[in-house]
């Protein structure tokens, strides 16, 4: 089966339901980029990019981030699925409901001090780029909020049809 969508259209929807995955593999691309050209750079042409590590560093810090929202988007987390087989049926909804409602508490404690650092250090400026650092502590709401939203989308699932996405599946 092919991933491939089979006309413009589909590929535009195809590309807004997967944008998280799009920005994840370009912040990856963009990492080995940036590092790649730090070493060349420092050890081939003997030039110190400073700004190389920096960049890298908190391009990594938005990929894990971004990284973990779409873990939730595709409900594909760490799960004792063991445990999960042991529970009578009748109980597995109560902790999926479980289960996500914990991915939305630590998803708005995430909001709520992700604003807070996110004001402290918003005039504050990276030492090498001169960005501001409230921008990389900016991820952390932003991926709560996402995160909440894929979780009501995975209660609402859970509460119609009584099933979560299957972890690891393919790309709705």
């Amino acid at each position: 089966m092919s991933l491939r969508p089979k006309s413009a259209g589909a590929a535009t929807v195809w590309a807004l339901a997967n944008s998280l995955e799009i920005v994840l593999a370009a912040m990856l691309v963009a990492i080995c980029a940036i590092v790649f050209a730090g070493v060349f750079f420092r050890y081939v042409l003997q030039i110190g990019l400073g700004w190389t590590e920096e960049l890298a560093r908190y391009l990594q810090i938005w990929l894990t981030f971004v990284g973990a929202t779409v873990a939730v988007k595709r409900w594909a987390h760490f799960q004792l699925t063991l445990v999960n087989q042991w529970i009578p049926a009748g109980a597995r909804q109560f902790t999926r409901i479980f289960a996500i409602a914990v991915v939305v508490a630590l998803a708005a404690i995430m909001i709520k001090n992700g604003i807070d650092i996110t004001r402290v250090t918003w005039n504050q400026s990276s030492p090498v780029m001169g960005w501001r650092i409230g921008y990389l502590y900016l991820i952390s709401p932003v991926s709560g909020v996402l995160m909440i939203l894929f979780a009501v989308r995975h209660l609402v699932a859970t509460l119609r049809f009584g099933d979560l996405p299957v972890p690891h599946g393919p790309v709705d």
